[in-house]
């Protein structure tokens, strides 16, 4: 159960995705919210709404809408929508053998509740890091070509000052599913500003139950180590431990 206790790590996302084609579809819906949160209150009791009862469900496919906490204000919490599952939780919360645990009392009861009929399920593996970065007095250019095992350069420009913003991405197919890794600009939860990382993986198969959904979240998450060891590679992987 070990993590690196210097991780720059700000959330972690274990998303399950299907489609909402008809408006039986979002009948069905509407019946999971009570049922899944009498399901897994005994984790989750702490109820939020997401938005307006008087929004119309119908426009509020793929995003959450609902969401049930640990307790007030704190992680882990889960959050549904028409067409959408999500687990939450943060660096502090965060050890992969409890998130693991969690993801799968949370599928189980899900089934229970939502037995899939003609529903196929697409799962994402998602993580937020944050690296403190001076964009005003620093290069962020150079920052990330000597910190990360990423290079590019640019020979467009003469006057060559610190770049004030970035906002960079790399998209790859592979065996796992498809996978992308995005550096923008951002700020954390103090307002301090630096680089935030997204990087994720979402499975090119769809999957009907929660054996085949786990034992892709187990895989997705070996994936996911290795390709955060290697973006940081060297100094900056060591400056974490």
């Amino acid at each position: 159960m070990s993590k690196l206790p210097g991780a720059p790590l700000i959330e972690v996302i274990f998303e399950l995705r299907w489609q909402i084609k008809q408006k039986s579809d979002l009948t069905k819906y509407q019946f999971l919210i009570g049922d899944l949160y009498s399901a897994i209150k005994e984790y989750y009791p702490v109820r939020e709404s997401l938005v307006p009862p008087e929004v119309p469900t119908d426009i509020l496919i793929n995003n959450p809408v609902h969401r049930f906490r640990k307790d007030k204000n704190q992680y882990p919490l889960v959050q549904v929508g028409p067409g959408i599952l999500t687990l939450n939780t943060t660096d502090e919360n965060y050890y992969w053998d409890d998130f693991y645990d969690w993801a799968k009392i949370l599928l189980a009861e899900f089934f229970k509740v939502f037995p899939p009929n003609n529903e196929l399920f697409t799962p994402t593996l998602l993580y937020l890091d944050f690296f403190k970065f001076d964009f005003k007095n620093d290069n962020v250019n150079d920052f990330i070509n000597e910190s990360f095992n990423i290079n590019f350069s640019q020979g467009f420009l003469k006057d060559k000052g610190n770049p004030s913003n970035l906002d960079i991405g790399f998209f790859y197919e592979t065996e796992m599913g498809n996978s992308y890794v995005t550096l923008k600009k951002g700020q954390n939860s103090q307002k301090e500003d630096g680089i935030v990382m997204q990087s994720s993986l979402r499975s090119k198969e769809t999957m009907k139950n929660d054996e085949n959904i786990l034992t892709w979240l187990s895989e997705a998450h070996t994936f996911s180590s290795n390709l955060f060891k290697e973006i940081t590679i060297g100094k900056l992987y060591k400056s974490f431990k």
